[in-house]
């Protein structure tokens, strides 16, 4: 089952502006901002699909803009990834950085993926921001 508002992605619906995924939502509200972004891996192309994602944690690794980052697996093919931004600007400084770069890679994701990937932009409307995985990460400024 794909969670998505779109019902039915398909390379047929492929954007040539930006080969390889999907942008759904809005870019041009003010505060915090997030990417969820959801990859399905075509059977038997798993293994890539990681190694795509650890080549993204490498890059974003660079992106003081960029965090928190989280890779993800729902099942066996279904991957995601969920990244926050202080702002739109941190969001766009994303987007042409190290990390976001790796989405212009779009023949290897039309090689492991069964649709271009479904990139959901997202306001953060609440969070607690002072625990990762149970322990308290220290005093949070500016937020």
């Amino acid at each position: 089952m794909v969670y998505t508002p779109n019902p039915v992605p398909s390379w047929e619906n492929d954007d040539p502006a930006h080969s390889g995924f999907a942008l759904l939502g809005v870019d041009n509200t003010p505060g915090r901002k997030a990417y969820f972004i959801h990859l399905q891996a075509k059977p038997g192309k798993e293994n890539l699909v990681a190694a795509f994602l650890r080549d993204i944690n490498a890059g974003v690794d660079q992106e003081p803009g960029t965090g928190p980052w989280f890779a993800l697996r729902f099942s066996q093919t279904a991957f995601g990834i969920f990244e926050a931004f202080q702002d739109t600007a941190a969001r766009h400084a994303h987007d042409v950085g190290p990390g976001g770069q790796n989405f212009l890679r779009s023949e290897e994701l039309k090689e492991m993926l069964e649709y271009p990937a479904q990139i959901f932009r997202l306001d953060v409307l609440h969070g607690k921001f002072d625990t990762l995985f149970g322990q308290k990460i220290g005093p949070m400024s500016n937020l």
